[in-house]
């Protein structure tokens, strides 16, 4: 199985590499130029308060904590970070930015977990039997918890909130809005 990922990862490399000719290069810096360009922020917008309303609108929907839900609060959060980046020097921008970070690598690293077991899978053939995607199957399972954790903590942070713990905060949501099923089962 390493080898068989290993052999993947390189492959990747190889393509991305390929992928960065000079004139694929010299075509996204002008379209990068193009797009500062035309970039129009009004007059007196404060980037801070637009990623914290970024922040707080995340999760307002009542939606199901799902695979896919979760990976969408890491890319807004990523989105949220970028716009705290560009308040600059300002303290509370600058503590904004860690805590969205630590959430993103969070998210981002239960994510990895869970493409990597679902990889082991496939290449196991449905095994049922398989210690090793047993093992994989019970470190993503954490890793979800501990996303799950780090996003709310964030959000009541981030909100000005107490954050809430996580036995208080899974057991306030397992009234059905957390499919368990979704946690790589």
């Amino acid at each position: 199985m390493l080898r068989n990922v290993t052999d993947d990862r390189a492959k990747r490399e190889q393509k991305l590499a390929s992928n960065f000719d000079k004139p694929t290069v010299r075509e996204l810096r002008k379209r990068l130029k193009r797009a500062a360009s035309e970039l129009n922020i009004p007059q007196g917008t404060e980037p801070l308060r637009v990623a914290l309303r970024l922040v707080a609108e995340l999760g307002q929907d009542e939606a199901p904590l799902t695979e896919k839900v979760l990976h969408q609060y890491r890319i807004a959060g990523k989105r949220a970070r970028y716009i705290a980046e560009l308040a600059g020097d300002n303290p509370q921008a600058q503590s904004v930015v860690e805590q969205l970070k630590l959430m993103q690598d969070v998210i981002g690293d239960w994510h990895d977990s869970l493409k990597l077991t679902k990889r082991a899978e496939e290449m196991s053939g449905g095994v049922v039997d398989s210690g090793l995607v047993a093992a994989l199957r019970n470190v993503t399972r954490a890793k979800f918890h501990r996303a799950f954790e780090v996003l709310i903590n964030t959000r009541a942070a981030l909100s000005g909130k107490k954050p809430i713990s996580a036995v208080a905060s899974t057991a306030r949501r397992s009234s059905g809005r957390v499919k368990s099923q979704a946690v790589a089962a």
